[in-house]
């Protein structure tokens, strides 16, 4: 509890009087903790506290609302931020300037009126400095709203759709789901930190919906986060599980888990990830910021936009730094976080930087992380930027119900010329097994947001890349079988199992010639120890192969032996220096 003769017994006899002389209370005793309770009880009488009110400046009326709006209690930072700082002064000065009569701002003349206190209160980064309304003086003092500006929104009119950047996250669903195919289907060896080389960036480039080093790093992180993708002995493997239970899942749960995976993840820094700041590591304010507090406070904001409507960027950034300021610095602290801006390297502290960090961290992840993710759509105009919360969106601020579960997908089509067709709504599962073995028609229109059926084509050479994976063709028929209904072609089946049963019959393998004038010289050359594990097959009594990789070494013992002259060696190492 935080009553008013708990703030009052840390007071010394000059800072009682000085309460008392101003709320035109007597003091009867000397002894420290007696004032105190004789003025606690002075003070929490409702005539004193009408008359205390009734005295104050109407810049002060208006802070005092905003803390009993505030439920009685704000940090000092943000509290001294808005309304100013008490200055320090002693006993004696106290009493021989009363600076109450003459406060030099509202948090000074809110203290000597007896209806403010300071202390200390537990916040996110341990103990913090706190300005209080006492518990018991809080109920006497007038309901109010606080006076706080209102969360308005500017509201646009209704966009093109042409406009609109991105379509309901179902395009980072697809991108995820390429990123776990490439996984699959190739040896995946990333960097000690978590970078992809250069090979598999490519490959990936070319069927991603949209491209971008930042996006690709929130799918493979998210990837990871959601138990998709593990690394075992430096290379990335899919954990079988948890890959299946969301590939079958609806596009509706599918693209939730996503969002609520990004929104509660405290490893995911958006802050760190917006291009015009740098964050200082190694920090101490960076060790206590939390990530996914800070997007819960951001969606909760967003949960107050209108539904349905389009509205201004610009106008949500300035609605929050006008209402909720310290959305992600919960003890209002601006002086201590070490952020440099990207472009100056210039140190960006106080308030005065809200815009340049606040308001950058809100555009960006609104422009990117909830766009990318299917919470609002963006569109742009004029270079207005304007935004909507999806439906998708407010299912995940819990503004509407869940979508129904959709009926099931229809069976896959496998054609006779080896196309296989899978309509929609796209079974993503069964795309996923068909990347195994099929290669796709065209990966740029693999669009989920068109609404198209998406078409692989059944060919030798994906075949063959599922056999060196031990995949038996007959496991692949098998599939095919189930999710088209049992109705694969005769030819198809045929044909694959054709190709199936030539796979491995032929090894081709790079060799050299080898030509002597006489078979004897082969023969010593068969038998000499320096030799003979170099001579591969005979072909005629003075032909034999010659592995490609055992060349040099075989020209280098023939010069040696004195086969072959120092001219015949040239372009290797032997006979050099």
């Amino acid at each position: 509890m935080h009553d008013l003769r708990r703030f009052l017994v840390d007071y010394d006899m000059a800072m009682l009087r000085a309460l008392a002389q101003n709320r035109g209370a007597g003091l009867s005793t000397n002894v420290q903790t007696e004032a105190a309770d004789q003025l606690a009880a002075e003070l929490l009488e409702p005539l004193s506290v009408r008359t205390a009110l009734a005295r104050l400046s109407p810049e002060a009326r208006q802070a005092l609302a905003r803390m009993v709006a505030a439920g009685g209690r704000m940090p000092a930072l943000q509290f001294e931020r808005s309304f100013g700082q008490p200055r320090p002064i002693g006993p004696g000065r106290l009493e021989r300037e009363a600076p109450w009569q003459d406060p030099a701002n509202v948090a000074e003349e809110l203290r000597y009126a007896g209806l403010v206190f300071y202390g200390f209160d537990q916040d996110q980064g341990g103990l913090g400095g706190y300005v209080f309304v006492p518990d018991d003086l809080l109920p006497h003092l007038p309901a109010s709203d606080g006076g706080l500006p209102t969360f308005d929104l500017e509201v646009l009119a209704g966009l093109p759709e042409a406009q609109v950047q991105g379509e309901l996250g179902r395009q980072f669903v697809h991108d995820l789901f390429v990123y776990l195919v490439h996984v699959q289907n190739r040896d995946v060896k990333p960097y000690a930190d978590g970078r992809l080389a250069q090979r598999d960036l490519k490959l990936l480039e070319t069927r991603l919906v949209e491209d971008g080093e930042r996006r690709l790093d929130l799918v493979r992180h998210l990837a990871e986060r959601l138990g998709f993708v593990e690394r075992q002995e430096g290379v990335l493997r899919l954990v079988a599980g948890p890959v299946k239970e969301w590939l079958t899942a609806s596009p509706a749960r599918r693209l939730a888990a996503l969002q609520a995976g990004w929104r509660g993840d405290p490893t995911w820094n958006d802050l760190c990830r917006v291009p015009s700041l740098v964050c200082d590591s190694e920090v101490p304010w960076l060790h206590h910021y939390d990530p996914g507090a800070v997007r819960r406070e951001i969606l909760s904001l967003l949960a107050r936009c209108p539904k349905g409507r389009w509205w201004s960027l610009a106008s949500f950034v300035q609605a929050v730094k006008a209402t909720h300021p310290d959305f992600q610095r919960p003890n209002g602290d601006y002086k201590s976080w070490y952020l440099r801006d990207a472009q100056t390297g210039d140190y960006l502290s106080g308030f005065e930087s809200w815009d340049r960090v606040e308001g950058a961290l809100l555009t960006d992840v609104v422009r990117r992380p909830l766009r990318w993710l299917g919470v609002v759509a963006v569109a742009e105009d004029a270079g207005e930027v304007a935004c909507r919360l999806t439906e998708s969106g407010q299912r995940l601020l819990g503004l509407v119900p869940e979508e129904p579960e959709q009926a099931p997908s229809p069976p896959i089509v496998v054609h006779p010329d080896f196309r296989v067709v899978v309509p929609a709504p796209i079974n993503l599962y069964a795309c996923f097994q068909l990347e195994r073995f099929a290669d796709p028609h065209d990966p740029g229109s693999q669009d989920p947001a068109e609404g198209a059926p998406w078409i692989y084509r059944l060919a030798v050479g994906a075949l063959g890349r599922a056999l060196e994976h031990e995949i038996r063709v007959e496991q692949i028929l098998a599939f095919l079988q189930q999710a088209s209904g049992d109705r694969v072609p005769a030819n198809v089946a045929g044909q694959m199992r054709l190709w199936a049963g030539r796979f491995g019959q032929i090894r081709l393998t790079e060799a050299v010639v080898l030509t002597a004038k006489s078979e004897r010289a082969l023969k010593e050359l068969s038998v000499l120890p320096e030799t003979r594990a170099l001579i591969g097959q005979l072909l005629t009594p003075t032909t034999a192969l010659v592995r490609r990789q055992d060349l040099p070494r075989l020209r280098r013992a023939l010069y040696e032996l004195g086969f072959l002259s120092p001219s015949e060696t040239e372009g290797d190492a032997v006979g050099r220096g």
